[in-house]
């Protein structure tokens, strides 16, 4: 979830107080960003301070504090930058679908499968943020914070479906799309804090995206 490549915040956490608007301020942030997330694998919640934090990223705890007040803020900024990743690529990967002039031939399920997957695994280790950092953005998640992050990935998936207009893909409804969106990132948050092995497992994926598959495809 930290990539030198996502777009400038869209909206900073609430009490974050520093707005990263120049090249040097991004990557002071991204430097906080990543030392904070080897912090927590290496020493646990419990040895994740903002100290800590600034030390290993080579800067004083007054630089830290120039754009995150608390561990918490900080910890709050990295899950918002894990979702604008995960909504960076859904518009990435409908542009390149745009593109082609044969996207409705194109396999329904495999197409549906693409989108999903870009969701499930913006919300599971490997894009940067690791288990026990995702594990400790929901700890501490803001449920109005979480709320609106949902909601964006909802819109994002509702565009998609009706941008690419496939025959053998209904286009979701409001009650639809909002059950599918959360019953899919409800599952990821619920196997990150119960520690389950088959968060980011191939198994779980196929098992959403059957769910996904089953509310879209059209009824024979």
């Amino acid at each position: 979830m930290l990539s030198k490549n996502v777009p400038p915040h869209s909206e900073s956490p609430k009490k974050q107080r520093r707005a990263p608007t120049q090249a040097r301020s991004q990557q002071t942030i991204e430097t906080l960003f990543q030392a904070a997330a080897q912090i927590l694998d290496r020493e646990g919640e419990v040895g994740l301070t903002t100290n800590k934090v600034a030390a290993a990223a080579g800067f004083s705890i007054g630089t830290l504090y120039q754009y995150f007040p608390s561990k918490e803020v900080l910890v709050q900024a990295m899950s918002h930058r894990g979702t604008e990743l995960v909504l960076h690529s859904l518009d990435l990967h409908l542009s390149e679908l745009e593109l082609r002039a044969d996207v409705q031939s194109l396999d329904a399920r495999v197409l549906l499968g693409k989108a999903m997957r870009i969701v499930l695994r913006g919300f599971t280790p490997g894009k940067g943020l690791s288990q026990s950092m995702i594990r400790l953005c929901w700890k501490l998640e803001q449920p109005d914070e979480t709320a609106s992050a949902v909601r964006q990935v909802s819109d994002r998936l509702a565009i998609h479906f009706d941008r690419i207009n496939h025959p053998c893909l209904k286009v979701p409804n409001a009650a639809q799309m909002f059950v599918l969106t959360r019953s899919i990132i409800g599952t990821l948050r619920s196997a990150s804090l119960e520690k389950s092995p088959l968060l980011s497992s191939p198994a779980l994926e196929e098992v959403l995206i059957d769910l996904a598959w089953a509310m879209l495809a059209p009824k024979t």
